[in-house]
């Protein structure tokens, strides 16, 4: 799936945000279900693409699970998160 590049800067800042109000730091990660939660119906299918992506940058982490992949923020890369959402 094509993914326009001011599509992939509001999808990926989305997702960004909203493991970061989670907690998402390694001890609490969210299933690649829960990460669509709340998109719109027309996006919901680009979203695990530019997930996929955001792992290429590490900036998230993806792992294995029982019942699929789970997602979290890298912690080493906290201060490009922070600049991404824009937080000092």
């Amino acid at each position: 799936m094509r993914v326009l590049r001011s599509e992939y800067i509001n999808i990926s800042k989305i997702l960004l945000r909203k493991l970061y109000k989670t907690g998402c730091w390694g001890k609490g990660s969210l299933y690649e279900v829960h990460l669509k939660d709340g998109f719109p119906q027309e996006d919901k299918g680009k979203v695990l693409v530019v997930a996929d992506a955001l792992v290429k940058q590490q900036i998230l982490v993806k792992v294995p699970k029982k019942y699929g992949f789970k997602y979290y923020l890298n912690s080493a890369r906290r201060d490009k998160i922070k600049e991404i959402l824009k937080i000092s």
